[in-house]
């Protein structure tokens, strides 16, 4: 109690407003129940997010709930395709107190009519390479993703590799570096987009939605 009182004063201290408790929890399905987390100094949100996968046609969601930066509640939905079948998106809704027992959120609709555009694509966990491919970008994803890192769950630390095209809204969010949310993990080595014809490149900005979507995956690679 006494540790949770000093964390609440110095986010005050530091923060704008109050000190901000979430729920936090991870599960599949679309929701999901923990408990009361005090957010961090900057974290002033409560963030919603709603992973769906589709691997060869097969649809499966997982969500998540956590505390967030509010400068991230107006990202847009977020578009990864992996290539083989397999495709991601994200969306995320925040809320702040009472207002988070009625927030929704719903998967963004799929959008799979090709672009035009190409990119090298792979997805893996616990290996050290990626067979790679070349994958067909549709909708929105008009990037090239190239990240790797480890996450880690439960204690256990699963190595990563992650290419493929993604939307610009999920290269806006992308990062290197350490982060946790909800009890998940993620520690980028390599994270970096290209514009999807190879010409210049799109400079990372300091946020954290990719941590989620990596939180999202992972649930559903373990639990599926």
């Amino acid at each position: 109690m006494e540790t949770s009182l000093v964390v609440c004063i110095l986010a005050a201290l530091l923060a704008t407003g109050a000190c901000l408790q979430c729920e936090t929890c991870v599960d599949l399905g679309k929701s999901c129940t923990g408990n009361l987390e005090t957010c961090a100094a900057g974290q002033d949100s409560c963030g919603i997010f709603l992973t769906e996968v589709t691997v060869e046609g097969e649809r499966t969601q997982s969500f998540l709930k956590g505390c967030i930066p509010s400068s991230e509640c107006n990202a847009g939905p977020l578009s990864m395709n992996f290539g083989k079948g397999m495709t991601a998106r994200t969306s995320i809704a925040c809320c702040v107190g009472d207002a988070c027992r009625t927030t929704t959120v719903t998967a963004p609709p799929a959008d799979p009519k090709p672009n035009g555009r190409r990119c090298r694509g792979c997805y893996v966990w616990n290996a050290a390479q990626c067979n790679e491919q070349t994958t067909e970008c549709a909708g929105s994803e008009t990037q090239c993703l190239d990240a790797a890192g480890t996450v880690t769950i439960g204690g256990s630390q699963i190595q990563t590799i992650m290419k493929g095209c993604v939307s610009e809204s999920f290269c806006a969010q992308l990062q290197t570096g350490s982060g946790t949310i909800a009890g998940i993990g993620v520690d980028l080595i390599t994270a970096k987009c290209t514009v999807a014809s190879g010409a210049a490149g799109v400079t990372p900005r300091p946020a954290g939605l990719l941590l989620p979507a990596l939180a999202g995956l992972l649930l559903l690679k373990l639990l599926s």
